[in-house]
């Protein structure tokens, strides 16, 4: 991904979310969730090998010097290397210091599966939330929730300051990115104090070295 492509999207973002908004109700618009949609399609992977493996980043700020989240497909890392499932992790700077790991243990092994789930951040009451939901793969079935949550305190007043050009640059495919065609963020959310929910569709392709 480009540096001008994601400027776009930022951009892009911010039409869309104060573009039919007054001047004077700018710094009325509190953003408290951002959802990112994403789907992993994968050429042929080998159980054996673990691979690929897919580690996804997502900051509730601009930048990853201070707290922000970790998804790991197909691997964790987490307080040590351990091979399949999926796992979520907390950040402090360039310190891992919580993880969650899935219920599967597996490896993905299906060829030309499509593997879908969300990325959701959840400010409420002084508490950040990161969680995956929503998700879908032929080789683990339905999976996050409970098992791929994290909570923590915080003094955030908002998300205002997400960017998902932190996302979109630093995820993609850390080993066997041959064994994947894909890795698409398909669709971006996030919702206001007010309840109301902005949505972008806009696919971008994260990681360009893969299958053609």
């Amino acid at each position: 991904m480009t540096a001008s492509r994601i400027r776009v999207l930022v951009l892009l973002l911010v039409v869309a979310v104060i573009g039919t908004a007054r001047p004077s109700d700018l710094l009325a618009i509190q953003v408290v969730t951002v959802e990112e949609h994403w789907e992993l399609r994968l050429g042929e992977p080998d159980a054996n090998l673990s691979a690929p493996q897919v580690t996804m980043t997502m900051s509730p700020t601009s930048n990853l010097s201070g707290r922000h989240f970790v998804f790991t497909l197909n691997h964790r890392t987490y307080p040590q290397y351990s091979p399949g499932g999926m796992q979520v992790q907390r950040w402090d700077g360039e310190n891992a210091v919580d993880s969650h790991s899935g219920s599967s243990t597996s490896a993905l092994w299906h060829t030309g599966e499509v593997v879908a789930w969300v990325q959701r951040l959840h400010l409420d009451d002084g508490q950040l939330t990161f969680e995956v939901v929503d998700g879908e793969s032929e080789s683990w079935g339905s999976f996050g929730g409970d098992d791929l949550r994290l909570h923590v305190a915080s003094n955030l007043p908002n998300l205002n300051d997400y960017r998902p050009g932190v996302s979109i640059e630093e995820s993609g495919v850390g080993y066997a990115g041959n064994r994947v065609h894909s890795l698409t963020l398909s669709r971006l959310i996030w919702i206001t104090t007010d309840g109301v929910t902005y949505e972008l569709t806009a696919p971008i392709d994260v990681d360009t070295d893969l299958d053609p």
